[in-house]
């Protein structure tokens, strides 16, 4: 049996919307840091001591700025490999492949799969019994759970090839 494919930039939205949000904040840090910083600065006629305090405003502004951009280039820098890698699921298990590696959990390790509706499809989510393999770049997620990926169509193929005679518990759409 060929393995199904499950493509993983599909589960971004709803799998990912903390690391989302996350990268909205940082944006925006980054967005107000450089305006007051920007706007901060220019020839005005103050005190010492209040030119003092502009000036170390406009830097710590710009300080927050940097390291936000910084932060922002690494959550992105983390979480692309997850989206570019891809989810087989196979007879012997679940296929990682990302960031050039490749790691299978095995239908012994799998405690229960998941699926949920979504967009003409389903979204999968696995829970494991053994931490999950970290070389095939599973993003930020749980180290005993995650979104794999979206299949299209029903779950009927997913859910024959999950091995319940292993115990593993295939919960299909609530509905």
């Amino acid at each position: 049996m060929p393995p199904l494919v499950l493509r993983r930039a599909r589960a971004l939205h709803r799998s990912h919307r903390g690391t989302l949000l996350l990268l909205a904040v940082l944006l925006v840090l980054v967005a107000c840091g450089v305006v007051a910083a920007v706007l901060g600065g220019g020839d005005r006629d103050l005190p010492a001591f209040l030119e003092a305090v502009t000036t170390g405003l406009r830097w710590a502004w710009t300080v927050l700025a940097v390291l936000s951009a910084a932060a922002a280039v690494a959550l992105v820098a983390l979480e692309l490999p997850w989206l570019t890698g891809s989810t087989e699921v196979t007879d012997r298990g679940i296929l990682l492949r990302g960031g050039g590696h490749e790691a299978t959990v095995g239908w012994f390790d799998v405690d229960e799969l998941r699926a949920v509706p979504s967009a003409g499809g389903h979204l999968y989510h696995v829970r494991t019994g053994v931490p999950m393999p970290q070389r095939p770049r599973l993003g930020l997620q749980g180290r005993r759970e995650a979104w794999l990926g979206w299949h299209p169509g029903g779950d009927a193929p997913v859910a024959a090839v999950a091995r319940a005679h292993l115990g593993v518990k295939y919960r299909g759409p609530q509905g």
